[in-house]
């Protein structure tokens, strides 16, 4: 069964945050190279999550790609993260994966630290290079789709698509966007409608939102969202500041699942295998999302 048809029977749960669990637990700097330091901090944190029912997790990779790690001086080695990176998640999802139960891995591709709607230091050529490297290290690592995740800007995620098209054709691509503090905009400024406007949808698998200040500013921005598409739909909203404890932060998720508005759901920034754990029974209790399929 494919991720098409997975997403039409079921909700699927999404991981939550890599990054902040990684920093909770020590780490420091570019948390990337702990894909090739301490691979086994990386891949048991994947099996946490698939421990508490993941049925997606993503790689250790979000600021994999060289415009990121230009800060560090890691430039050169964005490849050889992002390989490692899907390797990992590959292993950790091979090791829990069942006929009954399959699990997949999805190549995290971040935003970059450029905007290029508002950035006067790069070009679209240098974008698309830097996602190239890290499309090739997921795609050689093993991945079984893309989450081009956190975008900000419909022209950094337009090329992300494209190389992920380019180098992957047949792989699913998943985009989520992080709303703007302005309801109703992604960061960027533009409007849900005018950014919905702006992309590829037809090259995507599912679109939808990540990130942002807890799971209200999400709820309504879903609702939105599905006037606009008739693609599957993704929320994994951060735990918010203040952090929304898990408890509450499942049963806010659960008003979107009740009304079939969810495909796949997770947590982002500070949501950790609890908040996943109950995820899963939310997502157990409810049908997904209609959509049109391809």
């Amino acid at each position: 069964m494919n991720l098409e048809q997975l997403l039409a029977k079921n909700i699927l749960v999404l991981d939550g945050a890599i990054g902040t669990m990684l920093i909770c637990r020590g780490a420091q700097g570019a948390l990337e190279m702990l894909n090739v330091l301490s691979p086994e901090a990386v891949e048991s944190l994947h099996e946490e999550y698939l421990e508490a029912g993941a049925d997606i997790i993503t790689t250790n990779t979000t600021c994999a790609d060289a415009l990121c790690l230009t800060e560090r001086g890691l430039q050169e080695r964005s490849y050889e993260l992002a390989r490692a990176g899907a390797e990992l998640a590959r292993r950790a999802a091979d090791k829990y994966s069942t006929p009954e139960q399959p699990r997949f891995v999805a190549g995290s591709v971040g935003p970059t630290s450029r905007n290029l709607t508002l950035a006067n230091d790069t070009t679209p050529e240098a974008v698309a290079e830097a996602y190239a490297d890290v499309v090739r290290g997921l795609n050689d690592g093993g991945v079984d789709m893309f989450l081009v995740e956190s975008v900000m800007d419909a022209k950094n995620a337009t090329i992300a698509i494209e190389q992920c098209q380019a180098i992957a054709p047949e792989k699913p691509i998943v985009l989520s966007a992080v709303l703007s503090r302005i309801e109703g905009r992604v960061a960027s400024g533009a409007t849900i409608a005018k950014f919905v406007e702006d992309l590829p949808t037809d090259k995507l698998a599912a679109i939808g939102f990540n990130c942002t200040n807890g799971v209200k500013p999400i709820v309504a921005a879903v609702r939105q969202l599905s006037a606009l598409t008739t693609l599957p739909i993704v929320a994994y909203p951060a735990a918010g500041q203040p952090k929304v404890e898990a408890n509450h932060f499942a049963k806010e998720m659960e008003q979107m699942c009740r009304a079939s508005e969810l495909n796949i759901i997770g947590g982002c920034c500070g949501t950790t295998p609890q908040y996943t754990a109950l995820l899963k029974k939310v997502a157990l209790r409810w049908r997904p999302r209609k959509f049109v399929k391809k």
